[in-house]
């Protein structure tokens, strides 16, 4: 049988606390000078001591008993407390939430929420089906994937047991070099079966050569370039600024002028190898604005394309241009201009 509260008190604070145990006569008396140790009333102090001792005991005894009756009492707040609420081991964080929902929901005194005998067992047979199914899946994904796993097994027989080796007396090398050429004839005869579109070189300038219609390309002091500019040109309308020609096959193209282009640091009398003039150039856009950039040499130049018409094999085919093309002019440059416009006086 466990202690109880009023034993282990007594027990802790009333059997070490009487005098004798704590200290004898004879250790009391030593306490003395030598003079002194055989003076009658040593013995009158002890018992003194002693008497003091065991009032401050019953004391002590008392306040046992009246705590022994407010444990009883705490007990049976507990109890009832446990009767009233049906929890056990509440914080009081968590009584005050519980006081919460109730002065914000109310008392909820409905037993719906709460399972009956029935109804677990529905419940409980419903999750074993599931599961009972879940697993029957999980069997038939496995049987599939074995299925899966045992003919590529099967496919890669012939490599199991040798059969991918060629005739007689070839070797394993011999034996993948033959097949590397049988895959790069068949990549080959693929390639070799798409159209195929015939490319002229670059004709000679002659007078009697139709124009291009497309705008001409700017021509820099080592060849021709691609303009490039961080910004917008507002193009103005037809009946402005802008004239128009017309080439012989008819066609009518509008220009508009945008600006002088200015190479200010070349000379014909540097090298041929000069590059220093290519760090500024100059576009006077307007009269009163100026773009400084550079001239930058294209990583791989670029080809200008066009189709090439043949009349008498369009005659042939109703008319329609045959599949060629020619390459007009390269493109070896580009101008760059990549800071905003400066003004500058009239030119």
């Amino acid at each position: 049988m466990a202690p109880s509260e009023t034993a282990i008190l007594s027990n802790f604070l009333l059997t070490p606390a009487p005098l004798p145990t704590i200290i004898s006569l004879q250790q009391f008396t030593e306490l003395f000078p030598k003079r002194l140790r055989s003076h009658p009333h040593i013995r009158v102090l002890y018992r003194e001591l002693q008497e003091i001792r065991e009032q401050d005991l019953d004391l002590v005894n008392e306040n046992i008993d009246k705590e022994a009756v407010q444990g009883e009492r705490q007990k049976a707040e507990l109890r009832k407390s446990l009767m009233k609420t049906g929890i056990d081991g509440i914080s009081s964080a968590e009584q005050r939430e519980m006081d919460m929902d109730v002065e914000l929901f109310g008392q909820t005194t409905s037993t719906s929420n709460y399972h009956s005998v029935s109804s677990l067992l529905a419940a409980m047979q419903t999750a074993c089906s599931n599961v009972e199914h879940e697993v029957t899946e999980v069997d038939k994904e496995a049987s599939s994937l074995l299925s899966d796993l045992n003919g590529l097994v099967g496919d890669l027989s012939d490599l199991r047991y040798g059969k991918m080796q060629g005739p007689v007396g070839m070797t394993g090398e011999e034996g993948v070099s033959e097949a590397i050429r049988v895959l790069l004839d068949s990549r080959l005869s693929h390639y070799l079966t798409m159209p195929s579109i015939t490319l002229h070189p670059r004709a000679s300038r002659s007078p009697s050569r139709v124009s291009n219609p497309f705008p001409q390309l700017l021509q820099t002091p080592s060849g021709l370039a691609l303009l490039e500019l961080q910004g917008t040109i507002n193009i103005p309308s037809h009946d402005e600024s802008s004239h128009s020609a017309e080439f012989p096959d008819g066609a009518s193209v509008f220009e508009t002028p945008i600006g002088k282009l200015m190479f200010p640091d070349y000379s014909p009398q540097n090298p041929a190898d000069d590059a220093a003039w290519m760090k500024r150039v100059y576009l006077y856009v307007g009269r009163y604005q100026r773009i400084t950039g550079e001239v930058k040499k294209l990583p791989k130049p670029l080809a200008l394309v066009q189709r090439r018409p043949t009349p008498a094999a369009g005659s042939a085919r109703g008319g329609g241009d045959s599949d060629e093309l020619e390459v007009v002019e390269v493109v070896r440059y580009k101008i760059y201009f990549k800071n905003r416009p400066e003004p500058v006086n009239d030119l």
